[in-house]
């Protein structure tokens, strides 16, 4: 590896976000999780958590377009398999988690605190975010619109919800210091470089 390749990794990795999180629940289009995978890598996300209760994870091989591979190797992925687990894990950590559910009481997510530890929770194509994720959830965003449809792709969504949550990190100085614990980054950069 040159000192410059070395030196890239390192820079992208104290941009990495450690308390913005996204939740990928039960989306089963290979080519959707891969362009929010893609966007997570944009704009510094570090932990993607895989939740299917119900039907098939799409097998990795089938995401790893190659743009797509190139995203997806700088990821953590956590797999679930149970909707209360994950909730449970996210209360400990004191994570907000952040549901992206088409309904009148929704807020537009430039009203909500994306500076703060949040998981962003993104539903399938066809059923959206699970009734009880959106019950766990301490936030319902929506992204205004102003057509006659009424929601994005999911690929769309998740890189508009990132950039507000980029947004309102980077005018609060997140991006510029390394928001991750030194042995965290330690470790992770052993796992980049190899």
């Amino acid at each position: 590896m040159t000192p410059e390749r070395k030196k890239k990794i390192e820079a992208v990795l104290d941009k990495r976000q450690p308390t913005l999180h996204v939740v990928l629940e039960n989306v089963d289009d290979p080519r959707n999780v891969g362009a929010v995978l893609r966007s997570c890598d944009a704009f510094g996300v570090i932990d993607v958590h895989l939740l299917y209760p119900k039907g098939r994870m799409p097998r990795m091989r089938e995401i790893k377009s190659k743009s797509t591979a190139s995203a997806a190797k700088w990821l953590r992925f956590t797999k679930w398999e149970k909707p209360k687990d994950l909730i449970t894990f996210f209360k400990k950590k004191k994570i907000a988690i952040v549901a992206t559910h088409l309904s009148a009481e929704a807020t537009d997510v430039a009203q909500v605190d994306m500076s703060a530890p949040v998981a962003i929770v993104l539903g399938n194509e066809h059923d959206g975010v699970s009734k009880e994720m959106l019950k766990a959830a301490d936030a319902n965003v929506l992204l205004p619109m102003v057509g006659f449809v009424q929601s994005f792709n999911i690929s769309v969504a998740a890189a508009l919800l990132l950039y507000e949550a980029y947004r309102q990190r980077e005018g609060k100085g997140m991006y510029e210091g390394g928001e991750m614990k030194k042995g965290e980054r330690a470790k992770i950069l052993r796992k980049w470089v190899a």
